[in-house]
């Protein structure tokens, strides 16, 4: 019993629980009294089981996030009474220089017209300016400035048009190159590769076409003598059978000589 009430009692004076529970207290603390400056309702502090983490969280976020709103309130605050003094400062010049018949120049009319617009208009102010610069004319009118941009939207849309248009053809010329290539392969397979032995049959063709030309001669001779032959006188019938025959067989051969030669050119 006593060892469990020294734990407890080393427990409950841990260093590091008393520093987070002093944080807490801190925070609950600065919570209050953000919580009082914002309403007088709040000046009693919360009740007991609305004090938990979860609470001190969300409450500590909206603290935070409405302190920089405020600091962005009053900074704008600021910058408005600057502005405020120099447009009184402007004004007061204005008025001794009207005071001591001065002329107003036009510089000093534009001048005072800009100082006197209110936030909306000077913004306005500036968006015409700057589209007029972008748009490179030195005319603001509104209605020119439209037709500017009409005409550059056309213009966009023109390009983005032309860009699709090459981006098609790119395509094409892209789908052309591969099926030549595919071609291109198809051509160097062996399918459609020469043989090894064409010069060994060539020459082969080239000498038989050697041949059988050396040869035609000899025969167109023996051609024309068979010719006189079936017409010298005094031959009987028979003879006259017989060269017949032989002469039909050397047209025929000489007709098959010549088509292999024409078969062999071709090849």
């Amino acid at each position: 019993m006593a060892h469990r009430l020294v734990e407890n009692s080393a427990a409950i004076f841990s260093p590091s629980v008393a520093r987070i529970a002093a944080s807490t207290a801190r925070d609950w603390s600065y919570v209050d009294a953000w919580l009082a400056s914002k309403s007088p309702a709040w000046k009693n502090s919360l009740p007991s089981f609305e004090r938990n983490q979860d609470t001190l969280k969300a409450l500590l976020a909206l603290v935070s996030l409405n302190e920089a709103a405020d600091d962005q309130r009053r900074l704008l605050a600021r910058v408005d009474a600057t502005a405020l003094q120099a447009l009184s400062a402007h004004d007061k010049a204005e008025s001794g220089i009207a005071a001591n018949g001065t002329t107003l120049t036009k510089g000093h009319l534009l001048d005072a017209i800009e100082h006197s617009l209110p936030k909306d208009g000077v913004n306005a102010l500036d968006v015409l300016t700057a589209v007029a610069s972008e748009a490179a004319t030195a005319s603001a009118d509104p209605d020119h400035l439209g037709s500017l941009m009409l005409r550059l939207q056309g213009t966009v849309y023109g390009a983005e048009q032309t860009a699709a248009r090459v981006d098609a053809f790119d395509r094409q010329l892209q789908r052309e190159a591969e099926a030549a290539e595919e071609l291109l392969h198809t051509l160097q397979s062996e399918c459609y590769k020469p043989p090894s032995d064409l010069a060994k049959q060539n020459l082969d063709v080239q000498r038989r076409i050697k041949t059988v030309s050396a040869q035609l001669p000899d025969l167109h001779d023996r051609v024309t003598a068979l010719g006189a032959s079936i017409a010298t006188p005094y031959m009987a019938i028979g003879d006259v059978i017989e060269l017949e025959q032989r002469y039909q067989a050397l047209l025929f051969h000489v007709r098959d000589l010549s088509e292999q030669i024409a078969a062999l050119s071709q090849e």
